[in-house]
């Protein structure tokens, strides 16, 4: 079954079946915002409230955050070790007055 896509930015175009779309969905696309309908109908649905691509949805932003969350934590831990660079710095040398 076809499907006719348009995205937010106003481009469309069709693509052969779901597997497709999802395929589409995966490598990020397209994503929620964008709207589907099947070949020969008139009514354009959003993609974010198709139950059937929701589960896809959710995996794509999980991942998001994951990458987010390491990024934060890689931060941190050169915070941590610049702090530990300057107290070891500072507790080598020798006080001069």
């Amino acid at each position: 079954m076809r499907y006719q896509i348009r995205t937010g930015e106003g481009t469309e175009f069709e693509v052969p079946d779901g597997a497709f779309l999802l395929m589409l969905l995966r490598q990020r696309f397209l994503d929620a915002d964008d709207q589907i309908r099947r070949v020969g109908q008139a009514r354009w649905r959003r993609l974010g409230d198709i139950p059937e691509y929701q589960e896809v949805l959710r995996e794509i932003r999980s991942s998001r955050i994951d990458v987010k969350s390491l990024f934060l934590v890689a931060f941190l831990l050169g915070c941590i070790f610049m702090i530990l660079a300057v107290l070891y710095r500072l507790g080598t040398t020798s006080p001069t007055l």
